[in-house]
């Protein structure tokens, strides 16, 4: 009986992947809306193809622009250890130095491989890296 109590607490401890992307795509829109350059490019794997790109788009599009962003989840695949994902990945973006800017909308599906690196998940690739482009 104790070895069936242990083996459910085990299983219950195990963290769901999908779930835990999702929790990786959140945090990157929350760092977006808190125009928080630093937090978003965190979850990226430094080595990652185009990262200098992706930071300098990410540095420029915060600098000029306060950033909304909703992500939804339009595939996930993968297993424990590495998960490959697109995203409807919709950015409303309003100048910071114009008076009354109008919001403008980008809105595209973007692909997205993650890999664990111990606890945490990283973004390992992303295409198209200029959706993020100020």
């Amino acid at each position: 009986m104790r070895t069936a109590l242990l083996l459910l607490l085990s299983i219950a401890a195990v963290a769901d992947p999908a779930t835990d992307v999702l929790n990786v795509f959140s945090a990157e829109a929350e760092a977006l809306t808190n125009d928080d350059a630093a937090a978003f490019l965190d979850r990226f794997d430094r080595g990652m193809p185009q990262y200098a790109t992706l930071r300098n788009h990410i540095e420029g599009l915060l600098a000029v622009y306060e950033v909304g962003s909703t992500i939804e989840v339009v595939s996930d695949e993968g297993g424990d250890g590495e998960r490959t994902v697109e995203l409807d990945w919709l950015l409303i973006t309003t100048e910071k130095s114009a008076i009354n800017a109008t919001p403008q909308q980008r809105r595209q599906v973007v692909k997205c491989r993650l890999e664990r690196r111990g606890k945490q998940w990283k973004i390992t690739a992303l295409d198209p890296v200029d959706f993020f482009k100020y």
